[in-house]
């Protein structure tokens, strides 16, 4: 390799020039990669176009689907906090009702509204055909409110058929529970039994109910103010 450099050199002294830098090769240029640049899939009939971002550009697809969950989280939050106010509030509005019904803390008073409504119950459904209008007048003063209207429509009934069938109504409560007790206010639950009695006939049958009661104490003592049959 020596030898044939000095011939280069005498060659080119020959000539009259002088050697000069080797010229610098070009490296041969690589190809372009496929995700150097973007790459758009022209579209082909019945095929989607794809169309990939190019490098550095937020892809709108994942832009989308944070926006909907930071949204989705949001709602959360927000259902959460109301969530949260309506237990809070709905423990109140029990805690408060429980505060103001007294029927499991008011022993006399929850007995006496218990004893006059079963009495009243007791004389308003029992009566006799040969004198239904004793066991009407008897009803009137146990009776307030809307009661008086439930009660005499039911009693023209009664007035009516009665005589007609000759029978004798005994009307017993067997317990009651009072389910609120708030001042001057009560509810009740009733039950009771019945015996139905044709005289001459000296048929006799049976029958319970079972029926919700508000009263009102009006003068000191307890009255229904109206009767719930459940037949609604």
């Amino acid at each position: 390799m020596a030898d044939k450099d000095v011939e280069v050199t005498e060659a080119a002294s020959a000539n009259g020039t002088a050697p000069g830098p080797a010229e610098p090769v070009a490296a041969p240029q690589a190809e372009q990669s496929d995700l150097a640049q973007p790459e758009i899939a022209q579209p082909e009939s019945g095929k989607s176009e794809i169309v990939r971002p190019e490098a550095g550009q937020p892809d709108p697809g994942r832009r989308r689907s944070w926006r909907i969950a930071a949204a989705l989280g949001a709602a959360t939050v927000v259902l959460g906090g109301f969530g949260v106010w309506a237990t809070v509030h709905a423990n109140s509005e029990r805690s408060s009702a429980a505060a103001q019904n007294t029927a499991l803390t008011d022993g006399p008073a929850t007995a006496a509204v218990r004893r006059q409504i079963a009495a009243a119950v007791n004389t308003i459904f029992s009566y006799n055909y040969a004198n239904t209008a004793a066991t009407r007048r008897a009803a009137q003063g146990l009776l307030t409110g809307p009661a008086v209207r439930q009660y005499n429509t039911l009693f023209a009934l009664v007035t009516k058929n009665a005589p007609a069938q000759k029978l004798i109504v005994t009307t017993r409560v067997t317990n009651t529970g009072v389910e609120m007790l708030n001042g001057d206010r009560a509810r009740l639950l009733v039950f009771a039994n019945q015996q139905d009695t044709r005289a001459g006939t000296s048929q006799t049958s049976y029958a319970g109910a079972m029926f919700a009661v508000t009263a009102l104490r009006q003068g000191g003592r307890w009255k229904i103010e109206n009767i719930d049959t459940f037949s609604r």
